[in-house]
């Protein structure tokens, strides 16, 4: 399986259990926190984020980089960025600046 259904099949555990949590009824609290750590620190889903934060920006992420760097008339970073979570910090701070121009 890879990284993204990991991560995507873990946050739908998560947002199971937290629904049952929020159902009229009983709660417990301890109980909920313990399935949520279960699910959210589990080996596999840990690794399936950090595997996400080492992967290539992709095609969508390295045109925007470009795009908005046009728009923040800055120099273009796309060239440089290794990893899709740091172009997604360089498109938000991107974003942020092209708002200011």
């Amino acid at each position: 399986m890879d990284p993204e259904r990991r991560v995507a099949k873990a946050l739908e555990y998560a947002q199971a259990i937290l629904a049952r949590y929020v159902e009229p009824g009983r709660r417990d609290c301890e109980q909920t926190i313990n399935q949520l750590l279960n699910v959210l620190d589990e080996e596999a889903a840990v690794q399936a984020v950090e595997e996400l934060k080492m992967e290539k920006p992709t095609a969508e992420q390295l045109a925007e980089l470009k795009r908005l760097s046009a728009i923040a008339r800055v120099p273009d970073e796309s060239e440089i960025v290794t990893s899709r979570e740091e172009a997604e910090i360089r498109i938000r701070d991107l974003k942020e600046k092209a708002r200011m121009e």
